[in-house]
């Protein structure tokens, strides 16, 4: 009776990864690429998936794909030649890769194991990625972790000093992976195959205690057993699952005030501190890691004291612009209300961008052209495309008999203002000696690299700000205003009501238009 039990519970065990994934959205794709390694975890998850895909319960296509690693001379053979048999018996089309394990460890100072888990992970994403290009369907990785290594791995994370997602660790879905077999036991999988007379390898290196994670497996788990009188994974399942749903919920506040303080600055996410800067510390950390994520696409090597230096300068308020040395010479960046994360040489980038969306025109190097009016054509314009940029100054003189139409890149200059005619279009990296401005109805005038400071324009950016100038004064700076003429409506109504006259045939005016290419 007991041995009927048994078969009945290992016939429901397809229904109960079906009724799983569903729940978590596992199968929602078109093509399911599973890892098959030959042992007992892995060949449970292609029979079962072939199971289901067979009795018509999922739709995806099953894949497998085998990683050789040569670290076991003969065995690592035979069991390729295993998962080329199985899957020939199956009809499941299947993809051998074969790495120099040991070689890449040693170049890469680190252990067989860990170079075993990059290989395998990369080959997975590159076959993926091109099944998807060749066939345009979405596909996943299924990977055939269980119940008992979401509690090793809850434990080894603990032990670690781990945060919440590394305790709820590993999840269900993440990215491409997924994990259909987290509802199960180890025990559960073993039963499956022998009841089902379905064969698979035993890599006898997991029978040791050597490694965190076997030690945990062979020696520590048994011990909490026999003093507890339960199998240690089910009570951490259940911790697991009232976690998950704390992090579920915290990653969804998280990603809400991630969207509402981020911005991007000529495809640069940037965050405003003052979105973030009152917030939670568990919102605040998760949304800078948050950042850096989408900034450089890992959080390889971002730790808790890169962590504390950032909230450091958001909670600060520089005067400037400040950067703090992150891994990877990279640097976290601080500007006014700017904070984001760059690789060093993008820093100057990045400010040009902050200047650019405070309405700043701007150039990546030095400018200093003389265009004369004299050259613009009686009836069209003169255009000029400024060195080192995107941008083009157009020239155009103007009858404003017609109704004029204005933007913030756009200004109205009276000809007999230019002395010969001639006008500077620079920057101060391009510019050899230094130029003033008076706004238009101020008293007084001040050095163009003071008004800069004031102006609050990002130090890295202020060598590369746009002007037009005349005699060594600035007449027109886009983004702040314009020491003669006018530049909209309101300026229009003041330069005429100061003595301008809105008539063309008492005077000339040109018209100056920046626009991109």
């Amino acid at each position: 009776m007991k041995e009927d039990k048994t078969k009945l519970a290992t016939d429901l065990i397809p229904d109960r990864v079906l009724e799983f994934s569903k729940s978590k959205g596992l199968f929602d794709c078109g093509v399911i690429i599973v890892g098959l390694s030959g042992g007992p975890d892995s060949v449970a998850l292609l029979y079962i998936l072939k199971t289901l895909k067979d009795r018509k319960l999922i739709d995806p296509e099953i894949r497998a794909f085998h990683c050789n690693h040569h670290l076991r001379p003969v065995v690592c053979d035979e069991e390729a030649q295993m998962v080329r048999d199985l899957c020939g018996k199956l009809g499941v089309d299947l993809k051998v890769i074969d790495f120099d394990c040991s070689g890449f460890a040693k170049l890469n100072h680190i252990s067989d194991e860990t170079a075993g888990r990059v290989l395998r992970y990369e080959a997975f994403e590159q076959y993926a990625q091109s099944l998807e290009n060749a066939m345009g369907k979405t596909v996943r990785i299924a990977v055939a972790h269980h119940r008992d290594d979401v509690a090793e791995t809850m434990m080894m994370n603990l032990f670690r000093g781990s945060g919440l997602e590394g305790l709820v660790s590993p999840k269900s879905i993440s990215g491409r992976l997924i994990r259909p077999l987290l509802c199960l036991k180890k025990s559960e999988l073993v039963s499956f195959l022998e009841d089902n007379g379905i064969s698979y390898a035993t890599d006898l290196t997991n029978l040791e205690s050597v490694g965190t994670r076997n030690v945990w497996r062979n020696d520590i788990f048994p011990k909490i057993g026999e003093h507890y009188n339960t199998d240690p994974s089910e009570p951490l399942a259940r911790t697991y699952k009232l976690l998950s749903d704390d992090l579920d919920f915290i990653s969804s506040v998280t990603a809400e005030s991630y969207l509402s303080a981020r911005r991007v600055l000529s495809g640069h996410p940037v965050l405003a501190v003052s979105g973030i800067k009152d917030l939670h510390r568990a919102i605040k950390s998760r949304i800078v890691r948050l950042l850096w994520q989408e900034t450089f696409g890992n959080l390889t090597d971002f730790e808790e004291g890169n962590l504390s230096d950032c909230f450091a300068l958001i909670e600060s308020d520089p005067s400037g612009e400040t950067t703090l040395d992150m891994p990877f010479g990279r640097k976290a960046y601080r500007c006014g209300d700017v904070f984001a994360f760059t690789a060093e040489d993008g820093v100057k980038g990045l400010a040009l961008s902050i200047a650019e969306d405070m309405g700043f025109a701007v150039s990546d190097g030095p400018v200093s052209v003389e265009p004369d009016l004299a050259d613009v054509p009686e009836e069209g314009e003169l255009r000029i495309e400024i060195p080192n940029s995107a941008l083009i100054l157009k020239i155009r003189i103007i009858e404003n008999k017609e109704e004029l139409e204005y933007n913030n890149l756009l200004w109205f200059c009276p000809i007999n203002a230019l002395s010969e005619g001639k006008i500077t279009i620079g920057n101060p990296d391009g510019a050899s000696a230094s130029f003033r401005m008076r706004k238009a109805g101020s008293s007084g005038s001040k050095e163009l690299s003071r008004l800069m400071t004031d102006l609050k324009i990002p130090e890295s950016a202020r060598g590369n700000i746009l002007f037009m100038a005349n005699g060594g004064e600035v007449l027109w700076l886009p983004g702040f205003g314009h020491g003669v003429g006018f530049t909209n409506a309101v300026s229009h109504e003041k330069y005429i009501a100061n003595g301008g006259s809105g008539d063309p045939e008492s005077e000339a005016l040109a018209m100056f238009t920046i626009e991109r290419q």
